[in-house]
């Protein structure tokens, strides 16, 4: 498991860097700046969900060409998806700039002090919306052919760039003018314009035997990735719009505590930033045991995989919250936003280990293929405790901020133990595709290259 989550955690790390160079080079603009990008993520997601969904429903037909070597039917499907994710981009883009107006002040609510660059923001990573469908498809393409570093090397040198980049555009560092927020958005498009292109360099004259070209999308291909990612682009979307909603009630409060909000999800990145590639591996490693027909190991593997992640992300949420004061003051010299960040993460810090185990869950059921009760899990851990308790506690009991911060811990621990009950007595592993004769068991540890070259085949047993 560690084997195969190695890249993913490395750029995972990278990402959360990042993040948090990001947030503390906008904090040095004025008080709240660091505030601007996170009131913009949740609506860029929601945009980002078709590209997502049609990269899970390509990549299980790639892989499965693959598998076959057919190469030459896995460069016509990986081209039609590139033809078609550049001529679905320049749309959505559109669509983005004609609503965000509306997004921002119907229904994210953005505070007025902020609202100005709010737009500013989100009308330069328009064009982060166009790179990021292209980079989607070379991601999908190289995943598929069961290359995780590749696009993991790609990914981190993307981040060290937009690094580099952010100050000097944000202050005009060497001659450039002084843009502020639009710098740091400017920064992330044109580190992410590199990656396509370095990407498309890549496959321009064939990479693994997969070569790609503009080729017509044709109905069948059209029709059967529909088919596969319109439920996972709902679920995406609806993710998505819960974001928004939290977002608007912590809005509600005003410049203050979004600041505040924006200051406590930066820091707790620091303590989750392994779980994703480790809940990413633990996908792989049970759906290959459930093929091997080894389905107790599974579930001793799968719950393993929890206590281990859980205590983990438990030793970083201690850290953050020991050292909560000095880490917040880093982005605030505002007395108010800093007693409130350290509100948000007394309350919210020390349940992300039952975040963690959650995300396990969710990844059992990815690697299983039963994805319904951990899709009903995450809704009811969003909409019913997140967002309807956050506003009843909030507003309806007059809480304030408190009752924001409590809900989403109150659904960290809930969202949390009904994914570890569901992964212990679950009726999860049962095999989703037709598994033959059971194999011989060797006494031989399986080794890491089996492990990574089965994965294509792991994640079209998924979607089969």
């Amino acid at each position: 498991m560690l084997w195969l989550a190695a890249p993913l955690m490395l750029a995972q790390l990278v990402h959360v860097s990042y993040n948090l160079v990001d947030a503390l080079w906008l904090s040095k603009l004025y008080e709240g700046a660091l505030a601007v990008p996170r009131q913009v993520w949740p609506t860029l997601m929601f945009f980002y969900a078709i590209a997502m969904a049609l990269s899970t429903a390509n990549l299980a037909m790639i892989s499965q060409y693959v598998g076959a070597e057919r190469y030459d039917m896995a460069g016509r499907t990986a081209s039609k998806l590139l033809t078609f994710n550049l001529a679905l981009a320049s749309t959505i883009c559109l669509a983005y700039y004609t609503l965000r107006p509306y997004i921002f002040a119907y229904i994210v609510t953005v505070p007025p002090e902020l609202y100005d660059d709010v737009m500013v923001y989100s009308n330069v990573m328009l064009l982060d919306i166009f790179f990021m469908y292209l980079g989607t498809a070379f991601t999908t393409v190289l995943q598929a052919i069961g290359d995780t570093r590749t696009p993991t090397y790609i990914s981190i040198a993307g981040a060290l760039l937009n690094m580099v980049l952010d100050p000097v555009m944000i202050f005009g560092w060497f001659g450039l003018p002084r843009m502020g927020v639009m710098g740091a958005a400017l920064a992330t498009v044109i580190s992410r314009a590199l990656v396509a292109l370095v990407a498309l360099k890549l496959f321009l004259g064939g990479f693994a035997g997969v070569r790609l070209t503009l080729v017509r999308p044709d109905r069948p291909w059209l029709l059967r990735s529909v088919r596969i990612a319109a439920p996972i682009a709902a679920l995406q979307m609806s993710n998505s719009l819960a974001f928004m909603a939290q977002l608007r009630l912590v809005n509600t409060f005003g410049k203050v505590v979004a600041t505040a909000y924006s200051i406590g999800f930066t820091v707790m990145d620091i303590a989750d930033a392994a779980m994703f590639g480790l809940s990413q591996a633990v996908a792989i490693v049970v759906g290959q045991l459930i093929g091997a027909q080894m389905y107790s190991k599974a579930r001793r593997a799968a719950l393993m995989a929890a206590l281990f992640v859980g205590v983990v992300t438990s030793f970083g949420a201690v850290a953050v919250y020991a050292f909560r004061y000095p880490i917040v003051s880093v982005f605030t010299s505002s007395t108010e936003v800093l007693e409130e960040a350290v509100r948000f993460i007394e309350y919210f810090g020390l349940t992300v280990p039952f975040f963690a185990v959650f995300f396990v869950g969710f990844a059992v059921g990815r690697g299983s293929g039963h994805t319904y009760v951990p899709t009903a899990i995450a809704f009811t851990r969003l909409w019913v405790l997140r967002i309807a308790l956050g506003y009843v506690l909030a507003l309806a009991m007059r809480m304030g901020p408190v009752g924001v911060w409590i809900s989403m811990a109150v659904s960290n621990v809930v969202g949390g133990v009904m994914a570890l009950t569901w992964v212990a007595v679950g009726n999860w592993t049962r095999p989703v595709v037709e598994v033959g004769a059971p194999p011989r068991v060797s006494t031989a540890p399986p080794s890491p290259k089996c492990l990574k070259r089965e994965e294509p085949e792991g994640e079209t047993n998924q979607v089969s």
